[in-house]
This record gives structure tokens, sequence and C-alpha cells, in this order.
């Protein structure tokens, strides 16, 4: 709709406009210490039933401390929180944050539901799923295979004998390559995958990396391996891995709004190229925590649900990460609550985005954010200071 002529300063008009697009001017905080006040999510038609948290037996005295702490900035840079309890919606906030300089905050952003996240490395927990149905289709005859198999193009890489010993459950639990993306920043050439980026092939320069001591011993975190898997699913199927997870994930979830990151050759970026809304993150763990069905519908195999989440390797990561362990692209660890123990999965992708399943609680917790820094994992402090507390 247009607007009508104003006698504003055109200064003024502008932050006018701004400020009903969604923004406000520099000097606001991004989250005014307002109290917290709880609402139920609201209904929306898109597969999610809703409650309030203390139907599901949760303590909203809890979170509002917690929640609290969010919008002072005690927790900093955390764009949405959701918790799902028992099937049910009952947690579902929003937060604002800032476009620009971090410490001028020019100018400040509302998000919401509509608001699409770049899930970064939560993508490889999604791909895990698409080799998991790729497996149920029989495209793939299982994680035994080798990976040579699938890149007769590239024998050369695979005439030296180790690397021929390679199989696909290597790629999958990242014991697989030499790699080396977390010494230096993603801005710097060093680091594998901004070299990887910058490669005319991508798949080949992940490829061509040495093997890593004995194949299935040693994690090696390798975003290269993931961006592989994702080629496999195109080798296989014909179908680029965007449009296969459409089809036979997505669909099925109700998923419609998301975004796939390409290469400029076409090979779909798997390791950390999806964007989805946050209420499009907690289907992926309510999925996985319904052994791979949504709504009653098999989406993926249980079996491949039980298998993905198995440990496979020592991850070698501090304690404050609470994910000791990896499978096939997700993380698995315990929190400690008093006398419980909490078994957890997650998908883990930079600057905040999380998704966690906790089968024995029968809950899914879901955060997004940017803290490309320690602060990344403020969310599993979350876990474990407020929320999970919270479930009785």
């Amino acid at each position: 709709m247009p607007y009508a002529r104003s006698r504003l300063p055109l200064c003024t008009l502008v932050v006018t406009l701004l400020v009903q697009a969604g923004y406000v001017p520099d000097g606001a905080p991004a989250n005014p210490a307002k109290p917290y006040q709880y609402t139920v999510p609201e209904a929306t038609n898109d597969g999610w039933e809703t409650a309030h948290v203390s139907s599901e037996n949760i303590d909203a005295e809890v979170l509002k401390t917690l929640f609290d702490r969010v919008l002072n900035e005690t927790y900093k840079n955390i764009h949405s929180v959701l918790l799902i309890k028992n099937d049910k919606l009952v947690v579902e906030e929003y937060f604002q944050t800032w476009h620009g300089d971090a410490e001028s905050r020019d100018l400040i952003r509302a998000l919401d539901r509509v608001t699409m996240h770049q899930q970064h490395s939560v993508t490889k927990s999604v791909t895990s799923l698409l080799i998991g149905i790729a497996i149920d289709q029989q495209l793939i005859r299982g994680v035994e295979e080798k990976i040579s198999a699938f890149f007769p193009e590239d024998a050369d890489i695979f005439a030296e004998s180790a690397k021929d010993t390679l199989r696909l459950k290597h790629f999958l639990s990242m014991s697989a390559l030499v790699w080396d993306e977390w010494t230096y920043p993603y801005t710097d050439v060093r680091n594998d995958h901004i070299s990887l980026n910058r490669s005319k092939d991508p798949i080949r320069y992940a490829l061509e990396r040495p093997v890593v001591g004995e194949p299935g011993t040693q994690f090696v975190y390798n975003s290269g391996l993931a961006i592989t898997l994702g080629e496999i699913i195109y080798k296989v199927s014909g179908v680029r891995a965007d449009k296969f997870a459409e089809r036979y994930l997505f669909a099925p979830l109700g998923i419609s709004n998301y975004y796939w990151w390409k290469y400029p050759n076409g090979t779909v970026q798997t390791g950390g190229g999806l964007s989805l809304q946050p209420r499009d993150m907690a289907k992926i763990g309510a999925l996985m925590l319904h052994g791979g069905r949504w709504q009653g519908k098999q989406i993926v195999s249980e079996a491949w649900v039980k298998e993905a989440t198995q440990p496979r390797v020592s991850t070698g990561r501090p304690p404050r990460w609470l994910a000791p362990e990896y499978g096939y692209q997700w993380w698995l660890g315990t929190f400690r609550v008093g006398e419980r123990v909490v078994a957890s999965y997650s998908a883990r992708g930079r600057g905040g985005q999380f998704i966690f399943v906790f089968p024995d609680l029968h809950l899914v917790a879901v955060f997004t954010g940017w803290n490309d820094n320690a602060l990344w994992l403020q969310p599993v402090e979350m876990l474990q200071q407020y929320i999970l507390p919270a479930v009785k």
C-alpha cells in the first residue's frame, strides 16, 4: 500500500517506515528489559497442536526467569526458543536482533515465526536423514558401501589403498579424512571449508584430503564430508539433494518455506547451506523423537533413526559442549539435572542454531541466534540451568 505524502523531514520519515517494518532506531536495546510474560503459542494450522506449559508439567516460573535473562541480555543475541512437550508446542518465543555493527546497533529487527534462519551445520543432521531415506528406498545398500563406488570418475583419488577402504559410515561419523575447519576463522583461506568453497570442484577438493589414521576411530569435524554426502544423494537418485529433500522429507513434514544454497557447479551445500523457520526445525526434532514418523506417517525408517543416534566415535570436545560422542551427523550427550541423567541427541549449527531431542522426556528444544564466538553454546547452559529443571 503506498504511503501518503508526508511533511516530516526525510530522515524522520525513513526511521518511521523502518519502525513500521519491524526495525527500531539506533540506541534502543535489542530486547527492552521489561518483565517476560508467557503466552500460549498460536495455532496456525501448520501441523502443531499448542498448549499451555503448565498443562504439560513445565514450571512457568522457571521459564520466566530464563526469558527475563534473555530480555535483559544476560543471554545475548538469542533469536528464538521453542519447546515441544508431548507433541505440543508449549513455548514459542522470538526476540530482536540488530543489523549492521553490533556495537552501534544502527538498526534492530524484530524476529517472528516466518523469519528464515540459516541452519549452518544443523544442515548436516538433515542430510543424514536424506541418506537414511535413500537407504530405505534401496538407492544405497547401506553404510558399508565404499565411497569409491559412488565416484568412478575420481578413480585416481581412490587408487591409494588406504583411501579405497573408506566407507559411507566413515563419512557419516566424520572419521575419515584429515581436515582443519576450527583452527582458523571462516574468513581465512587456511580454513579447509573456505578453500573448498573457493575450489572449482568442491567434491574433489574434499575427497583429495588424506586419510585420517584408521577410518572410524578418530573424529575430525569436516563439512566437506557432509557436502559429499549430498552429492552421493544426487549420484544414486539423479535428483539434487535439495529437490530430494523437498520430495521425500519436507513435503511430508509440511515444510514449504526453505532455502538451500548451491555452489556455482550445482552442488548443494549439504554441510551448512540450508535455511528453515524455527517451527520447521522443530518438526525435524519431532520426526526423530518419533522414530522417523510425523503424524503417523513413516518418513524415514525407525531403524535409521536408531542407527544415526548411536555413538560411533568420541568427539573429544570440552565438557561444556555436553556432546562427547557423535553418531551419523548427530551429536550425542547427557545432561545431569539434580539426581537425573537426561540423554539427548542434537543438531548443532554455527552461531547458535540447535535442535535438541530428549527421548526420555518426550521433549524437543529449538534455538536460533547469532553468536559467532564462545557464546554460541549459551543454549546448552539455558537447557542445563533452566529448561530441563523446569520439566517436572
